[in-house]
């Protein structure tokens, strides 16, 4: 074999010649050591002839060719030498496993869940595969899907796959294979969840089904000009489950139309039994620009049924369904919407998410008189006008808004006529991810007296004027300056500063004064905010009004409402700006704060990462 010369990646120059001789010791039994006489090796005088561009005689060219074999076999040495260390790490090495695998099996007989007795594996076994709570089960697996991109959920498999003991249990519990999620067209798919079919035997199963196969849109082109494609050839077959359906319990099922027509909702309605058993349904259409899902005639009644969620699809249920308490419905139109909340008369909470712009022209007020908790999700805001004024919630109690955008746009007020209902019970608000003008916070807070509970999350700013958290704090803050001149010129000033000139013009310095006097939400006992930049003491302002106790105020404090309390929240992932607040800030309010603890406020100042 042809030898391989060395090619330094730098200049021999730069090499650290020793001085001494160097030795490699290979065997501490028997001494066996390679030395390298380092003295001998006259390498500087090599350099500095290289460097000097000498021309050895004939008889000194001989004698270092005489060196550079002697060199060379040297450098085969070590080689050889190299190649019998490397044969022997690796037999260490083979060994080395064999020792670590035959460790792990004597951990394994001797470790404590040996002795655990099969009732109690059963238990924690059922958690991972099952769940704490069934009814999070269709949530968990929304979140993973839309979240984590998790397609899979088949820890049964795993955990049958541990030992031949687990594997003999987990196959012959019938309970440990009652909850699947999975992506349902791939060439395995059907045979997975045949198998938790047939060894679930006859437990009510938890699924989550999804074809992640989403079809090209079509918007803005001809009819004649679309080719098809095998995204558009797909036959979807009727689903497994399907003929299962009495044993569904909490079930999600996402996916384009044809899919969720063809494999479930065609042979449910064809097929003899009925999910007796179902208590949650999640459906979820993908919607495609330019395509609208045709409606559906729905003929099922659910005797069970106790949470529906409908996205994207358009249902006409045949038969009121009266045992639904929980109802969400996203991606239709609000003639459905309202259609739709017709069939269902029991409902208690209901969270409406990207309702479109529709003529409700045709439509009497609907009463939704057992409605107690409703979630707003507009993130385009034409919907959330038409639809809010065409229902009637008198018995509601808890409001949540989120993505709700009114800057600017004139339909605002529209919205904000929703609060004036008749028997309107508001006591609990929460604002997520939403934006607001100072004259809408204003308005809103004028309409809900009753409100005892608010909490504020991740408010959205679109310029660097709008500050809404400073609008917030100072409208509720406004309260501690009745009868003091002085605190209520101060006040004035603020409220100057930063409104933005959302107030009309026409308004003089006396109107400001009298929208100060006002207290808002006089019946506050809890204040939830997620703070972005350091309001402290604005914070401060908002809690000595608040709690009359700690100041000189006048009697007629005494009989409004005291803020119980007061939950500040700062998220370090979302904090990016010179202004944004900062852990110093966070120790200076709990410090400004601990006064008002020790007399009795409930107070809790935190570092969360809340997504």
């Amino acid at each position: 074999m042809a030898p391989t010369y060395f090619r330094p990646s730098q200049s021999i120059a730069q090499i650290s010649w020793p001085s001494e001789r160097i030795s490699a010791c290979l065997c501490d039994e028997c001494d066996y050591s390679i030395h390298l006489d380092t003295p001998s090796l006259d390498f500087p005088g090599i350099l500095a002839r290289t460097r000097s561009g000498y021309n050895p005689t004939a008889s000194e060219r001989m004698a270092y060719l005489g060196m550079l074999e002697k060199t060379r076999s040297e450098i085969d040495r070590r080689e050889g030498e190299l190649r019998r260390l490397r044969k022997a790490m690796k037999k260490l090495k083979e060994q080395q496993k064999l020792l670590q695998a035959y460790e792990v099996g004597i951990r394994h007989l001797s470790s404590p869940i040996q002795s655990l007795p099969l009732e109690i594996l059963g238990i924690i076994l059922r958690y991972v595969c099952c769940g704490n709570d069934a009814m999070d089960i269709a949530n968990s697996y929304r979140h993973d899907i839309h979240h984590r991109g998790v397609k899979n959920r088949l820890p049964s498999f795993d955990a049958s796959g541990v030992c031949f003991k687990w594997h003999n249990f987990v196959t012959s519990t019938p309970m440990l294979w009652s909850s699947f999620g999975h992506d349902a067209y791939n060439p395995v798919s059907q045979s997975l969840v045949q198998i938790f079919i047939d060894r679930s035997c006859l437990n009510l199963i938890d699924f989550s089904l999804t074809d992640w196969r989403r079809p090209p849109t079509t918007r803005g082109i001809p009819r004649k000009a679309i080719v098809p494609t095998a995204e558009h050839r797909i036959k979807y077959l009727p689903s497994p489950v399907v003929a299962h359906c009495n044993r569904w319990r909490h079930v999600l099922i996402a996916g384009q139309f044809k899919f969720l027509y063809n494999s479930f909702l065609e042979p449910l309605m064809e097929n003899i039994g009925t999910p007796s058993n179902l208590i949650s349904l999640d459906l979820e259409c993908y919607r495609v620009r330019g395509y609208n899902p045709p409606l559906i005639e729905f003929p099922i009644v659910f005797h069970s049924l106790e949470s529906l969620a409908i996205r994207g699809l358009n249902l006409n249920f045949g038969t009121p369904q009266y045992t639904v308490t929980t109802l969400c419905l996203s991606n239709m139109t609000c003639v459905n919407a309202l259609s739709f909340l017709q069939k269902f008369p029991n409902i208690e909470r209901l969270t409406v998410d990207k309702i479109d712009v529709d003529n409700l022209s045709t439509y009497a007020p609907l009463v939704l008189d057992k409605v107690q908790t409703l979630t707003l999700i507009f993130p385009f805001f034409g919907g959330a006008a038409g639809f809010l004024t065409a229902i009637k919630f008198p018995c509601l109690a808890y409001l949540y808004l989120d993505h709700l955008v009114f800057w600017p746009n004139p339909e605002s007020h529209s919205v904000l006529s929703f609060f004036d209902q008749d028997c309107f019970t508001l006591t609990s608000l929460s604002i997520k991810t939403s934006s607001f003008r100072y004259e809408e916070l204003l308005q809103l807070f004028r309409r809900l007296p009753s409100l005892t509970h608010l909490y504020v999350e991740k408010l959205i700013d679109k310029s660097p004027e709008n500050d809404t958290m400073r609008w917030i704090l100072n409208l509720l803050a406004a309260s501690q300056h009745l009868g003091m001149p002085q605190g209520l010129q101060k006040a004035k000033q603020e409220v100057d500063n930063h409104a933005d000139g959302s107030l009309s013009n026409d308004d003089d310095s006396e109107d400001h004064g009298r929208e100060i006097r006002e207290l808002l939400l006089p019946q506050l006992a809890e204040l939830s905010l997620y703070l972005r930049k350091p309001h402290i003491e604005l914070l401060l302002n908002l809690v000595r009004s608040r709690r009359p106790r700690l100041q000189s105020s006048p009697e007629n404090f005494a009989d409004r409402g005291c803020l119980r309390t007061l939950r500040v929240r700062y998220d370090p992932v979302y904090s990016h700006g010179q202004e944004d607040m900062t852990p110093e800030h966070l120790d200076a309010l709990r410090d400004s704060l601990r006064p008002f603890e020790e007399e009795g406020l409930d107070v809790a100042v935190e570092v969360s990462d809340y997504r």
